[in-house]
């Protein structure tokens, strides 16, 4: 047995389960999200040993999963709480009886599936008059003998997907639905004891039409099914079907053919599809095909296909020529061809131009070396893709980008490129780009680029898309992208909104998801043809370098640019005051934001006070006791400073004592060590870490103690993870107190990423002040910069160290 269908679960998933995320409710489901721009509700009670319907449901329930429960039957009141109900699943419970008045309250209801229960009758579906606004029914895998539709089913002039199922199928079962302009009819017959020839004369020829026989009905469905409707799907194909195709050969008059869940052999699988090349048929799609045995046989052109596309293909032989298989895929008269979800990992040339308008090979495994032939410097690129205007390399193993430039660049008229979700990156190094001219929508989302991808683009891109990157900044000296509208940079690392200086008819930007905190809108000015932003999703720090751009949002709907997602997908992160508050709702006073006006405000307060405490002072003959103590604080600073130097190094072995959070080890042990320690033992300076100097069987507080007093120096590595890590404060707290005690500034501050005071907690008083106070060398994402910042804490750390005895550095 084998069955003949067209594919539901899309529809389901489009439809009801990826609407949203199932929201909670009391009892029902275990867990709740909600996003800004969700408006549809769904409630999940799918296994929950149900024997009725919840009578305590939202009123604003739209989606209803209440599949594999033990309901047997649903009655006039069951859904009146759901006015809104639009999507309905019942699949899997033990349904014998539905009253005509179940959805009378639900004028609304869309998508109903009925299908794995024990319904009786076809001709007694009386609730279906309740149901005008239905599109999607499903009714197979019931109790049904008859295929006998009732008058009910004709009064759906809204329905497009219809799944049946029965034991019977007579000429006259679907003259109810003959005026119906069905899209899908799904026949599930594997348990059919009789078929009556012309039994689907009734249907629209429109229609897709699926079904499951028996094998002794094959050749009456098959033409049924092949000469009155002009899209048929085929499941489960058995490997002694071929005679069919043969008695049929003049008489199908189908255009398109779906074939999926089929086990064969190469040479039956290629009889097959050249069976309907050679009818009527224009468009061929084979999904989920397993072959067991590869053989030379090879496609034929006697005519041009629309449409070719295999999906999902699976070869349990391991040895055989992979070249047939590629050969006969890419050399097809067809303009639109897929091969796609396939483990292939290479895909020739035509030998001859080929025809080809749009080539999908995505979720694959091919590298950039694909179409290319040779090996080596021999390398020759494909050059009989001449008509190919989209491509599609979603999903496969590409790395390089400057080689898949050479790959297409003989594609005159390629359009569209994706090359998403692969692991692709640019270096200068790998050379200069080469790109056909007319080139207008390239897909380089979910990769590894970084900043450099720039100076790798077709100069004529209408639309770029290179979101899910490692993007820091646009650089200024990339040459000018005329013609680019639209740009995705979602969910990168860009701080700031982008000039337009190298794209200046920008029409559509996208920067959701980035790290923008306090956005600059006079930016925005260097974007004359603006007209969408997206800006969501971001952590914003609402001060007031933020009350600009909320401003500019706020007035989004009377200015030229369109904000997406505003108002809920803006929110204020920091200060904690604010945080979760939307933008649109947050303000700060006019003289908290005003320099004049906070000059005012503070100084005039200010001078008042500082008036009255001179008075005061004078009074209490305040001067006097300053002056004392200014020189107490002057002569204690020349003792300090005239200390001999071999007495403040006694007992220091190292240079430096590093202290850092664990999250920033890999720049610790892959930078900053190698750096200052040099390549070979004693060529650099010598630096305490606590994973090789720390003494087993003392504390941790110990060895920081011992650590800090043999070491001329504290370096702490300064990032957000720092100052979330409590250990740290502890090394900071004890090094803070080594500075007083030795009387000479011992701390040398490394800012990792740009940590603004006002993020640092407040028990890290001690690290807001050496921050005022002190100059840190900051880490450059510069290659060129980097060198300078190596000799600067090289500089700071450098000592003559007394030479200690090898007993002696041991803690």
């Amino acid at each position: 047995m084998y069955i003949i269908h067209k594919d539901y679960c899309a529809i389901r998933a489009m439809l009801l389960w990826t609407v949203g995320p199932v929201l909670t409710l009391v009892g029902f489901a275990p867990f709740s999200e909600c996003f800004a721009d969700m408006t549809t509700l769904i409630v999940s009670m799918s296994a929950q040993n149900l024997s009725s319907v919840p009578q305590n449901l939202p009123l604003s329930t739209e989606a209803l999963d209440l599949t594999h429960n033990h309901i047997a039957s649903l009655r006039k009141g069951d859904f009146v709480r759901t006015p809104r109900l639009k999507f309905l699943n019942l699949s899997g419970n033990v349904l014998w009886d539905i009253d005509k008045d179940t959805f009378t309250s639900t004028p609304l209801l869309e998508v109903l599936d009925l299908s794995g229960n024990r319904l009786q009758s076809l001709m007694d579906q009386q609730y279906l008059l309740q149901t005008q606004s239905l599109k999607y029914l499903d009714l197979t895998f019931n109790c049904f003998v008859n295929m006998t539709l009732g008058a009910a089913f004709g009064t759906l002039r809204k329905l497009e997907h219809l799944g049946l199922g029965a034991e019977v199928l007579r000429t006259d079962d679907f003259q109810s639905i003959y005026s119906l302009h069905l899209q899908n009819l799904k026949l599930h017959l594997e348990n059919l004891r009789l078929y009556e020839n012309g039994s689907l004369k009734n249907v629209s020829s429109e229609v897709t039409i699926a079904v499951t026989n028996k094998m002794t009905l094959d050749l009456e469905i098959f033409k049924d099914a092949l000469t009155g409707f002009t899209t048929v799907g085929f499941t489960g194909i058995a490997t002694n079907v071929q005679w069919i195709w043969e008695r049929m050969h003049k008489t199908i008059n189908a255009r398109t053919i779906q074939i999926s869940n089929m086990t064969s052999t190469w040479a039956i699988l290629t009889n097959t599809i050249n069976f309907f090349i050679r009818s009527s048929v224009r468009s061929i799609s084979i999904s989920d095909t397993t072959l067991h045995e590869m053989g030379p046989n090879r496609l034929l052109n006697t005519h041009l296909l629309d449409y070719f596309s295999i999906r999902r293909p699976s070869v349990t032989v391991f040895l055989f020529d992979q070249r047939v298989l590629y050969d006969s895929i890419i050399n097809l008269d067809v303009l639109n061809l897929t091969f796609a979800q396939s483990p292939i990992v290479h895909m020739t040339c035509p030998q001859q131009q080929s025809l080809i308008n749009s080539l999908d090979l995505s979720d694959g495994a091919l590298s950039e070396r694909v179409f290319s032939q040779g090996s080596g410097r021999e390398t020759q690129e494909c050059k009989t893709l001449v008509n190919l205007e989209t491509l599609v390399l979603r999903g496969n193993n590409l790395q390089n980008l400057q080689p898949l430039s050479c790959r297409v660049r003989f594609m005159g008229l390629l359009g569209r490129l994706d090359l998403s979700q692969n692991k692709l990156s640019y270096q200068e190094s790998q050379g200069t780009c080469f790109w056909p001219r007319n080139l207008r929508d390239i897909n380089l989302a979910s990769n590894d680029f970084q900043d450099s991808v720039f100076r790798c683009l077709p100069l004529f891109v209408v639309k770029l898309d290179l979101q899910n990157n490692n993007i820091a900044r646009i650089p200024v000296d990339i040459l000018a992208l005329e013609s680019l509208a639209f740009l995705d940079l979602s969910v990168n690392r860009l701080q700031n909104i982008p000039h337009c200086r190298g794209f200046p008819n920008l029409m559509v930007l996208h920067v959701r998801e980035n790290s923008l905190h306090s956005p600059s809108p006079h930016i925005l000015r260097t974007c004359p043809a603006l007209k969408v932003l997206d800006a969501s999703q971001n952590n914003y720090i609402c001060t007031c370098s933020l009350t600009a751009f909320t401003s500019l949002a706020r007035g989004a709907g009377t200015s030229k640019v369109k904000l997406l997602h505003w108002p809920r997908g803006y929110q204020c992160n920091y200060p904690e005051s604010w945080n979760g508050t939307l933008l649109r709702d947050f303000s700060l006073p006019a003289v908290s934001c005003s320099a004049p006006l906070l000059a005012a405000a503070i100084l005039v307060p200010a001078i008042t006070l500082v008036l009255a405490v001179v008075m005061l002072c004078r009074q209490l003959d305040a001067p006097w006791y300053l002056g004392m103590i200014w020189r107490w604080t002057r002569a204690k600073h020349r003792s300090v400073t005239s200390q001999d130097r071999p007495e403040e190094l006694e007992g220091v072995c190292f240079h430096a004592f590093v202290s850092y959070s664990q999250r920033n080890a890999e720049w610790v042990k892959g930078q900053l060590l190698p750096k200052l320690e040099g390549a070979s033992p004693g060529q650099g300076l010598h630096i305490c870490h606590h994973e090789r100097d720390f003494v087993p069987g003392k504390t941790i507080v110990q060895n920081i103690l011992r650590c800090m007093e043999m070491s001329r120096r504290c370096i702490f590595v300064l990032s957000s993870h720092f100052v979330q890590s409590e250990w740290c404060h502890y090394e900071l707290y004890f090094a803070s107190h080594q500075r007083v005690a030795r009387g000479s500034d011992s701390v040398v501050l490394v800012l990792l990423e740009p940590l603004p005071l006002y993020l640092i907690p407040s028990k890290y008083f001690r690290l807001k002040s050496m921050m005022a106070s002190h100059t840190y060398l900051e880490w450059p994402q510069e290659a060129g910069k980097q060198r300078l910042f190596w000799a600067n804490l090289r500089a700071a750390l450098q000592a003559d160290l007394p030479v200690q005895p090898d007993g002696n550095r041991e803690m």
